[in-house]
């Protein structure tokens, strides 16, 4: 088992409800993965570095797990395909 972090910046407009979509989709991704979530942290909105998509404010949420290599992929592939998510970002914690 591998421990990660991503960040993912969502849509600040998003329902409360939606955004709690995304994490149990990307909770399910993880444990499908034999993984296990070890933090997930909502940030909430936040002004960005720079304009994304014309918005000036994310929604952000830091998760760290713990899973097989392979999660990665899956895990960005689902979140560049959803049109709420306005970029991600994955790290390897090294130990």
């Amino acid at each position: 088992m591998v421990t990660y972090e991503t960040i993912y910046i969502a849509d600040p407009n998003l329902a409360e409800n939606k955004v709690g979509e995304i994490n149990t989709k990307v909770t399910e991704i993880i444990k499908r993965f034999d993984g296990k979530v070890n933090n997930l942290d909502d940030w909430g909105n936040r002004k960005l570095g720079y304009k994304i998509n014309k918005q000036t404010i994310g929604h952000y949420i830091y998760i760290n797990y713990s899973a097989k290599p392979g999660v990665v992929s899956e895990l960005e592939r689902t979140l560049q395909l959803r049109d709420d998510v306005l970029k991600q970002m994955t790290i390897r914690v090294v130990q």
